[in-house]
């Protein structure tokens, strides 16, 4: 069985420190999950946290680089490019449902989950974020809608918790629009809770779960 308290791959690392669970995102959402093995990693991660009695919460870091959007786009692309109409939407719709996937085991992790952010980050990434129960993103995010431009809507879950957010009328406005979200309008949409200098990003959000962990029954 894999030992989740000190791992590490190209995808994602996890260590524990302390009461607390520490997992690193170093991908964008499609290269993360398109492989079915490292989203079963994943998977296991955080089924192994929620198992362990001695860690009391998960903190997840989450940062791109302004070149990854552009690899999302260039992922859509391919996808467009296959023959066929089916091909196409039977690639999207896989995209959609394996983000869901993996959002909707966040949201059903029942510890205290903090997720500090920063960086360019995709829309579809976003669902992840939401389903936290604390979003931390740092004053440089910025929210891109790279499959927008490209004829193809925001894929998993994502519309989902932004309708439960900011109702239902609010998430098809932004969503559609398709223009790029600066941290303090994130801030204004309650798609993050609160913002940080990314010098403190990590400390704030540590800070966040010891509040969690003073909670009693927590």
């Amino acid at each position: 069985m894999t030992d989740f308290s000190n791992y590490d791959s190209k995808v994602f690392s996890c260590t524990y420190e302390g009461q607390t669970a520490v997992m690193y995102f170093k991908s964008e959402s499609f290269l993360t999950i398109m492989n079915a093995e490292v989203l079963r990693e994943i998977l296991d991660c955080l089924n192994s946290i929620e198992r362990d009695k001695k860690i009391k919460g998960l903190l997840t870091m989450y940062a791109t680089e302004k070149n990854r959007v552009e690899r999302v786009q260039n992922f859509i692309s391919s996808i467009q490019d296959q023959s066929g109409y089916v091909q196409r939407e039977r690639a999207v719709i896989h995209y959609g449902n394996i983000v869901k996937r993996l959002t909707m085991a966040i949201n059903n992790f029942t510890k205290a989950s903090v997720v500090g952010i920063h960086g360019q980050v995709s829309i579809d990434a976003f669902g992840y974020f939401l389903a936290c129960d604390h979003r931390i993103a740092a004053d440089d995010l910025s929210v891109e809608f790279p499959g927008l431009k490209l004829g193809i809507v925001p894929a998993g879950a994502v519309s989902l918790f932004m309708s439960r957010q900011m109702g239902a009328t609010k998430t098809l406005e932004v969503l559609m629009a398709g223009k790029t979200i600066l941290v303090e309008q994130a801030k204004e949409l309650a798609m993050i809770s609160q913002i940080s200098t990314k010098e403190q990003l990590r400390e704030n959000c540590m800070a966040k779960l010891e509040e969690f962990y003073q909670v009693p029954g927590s």
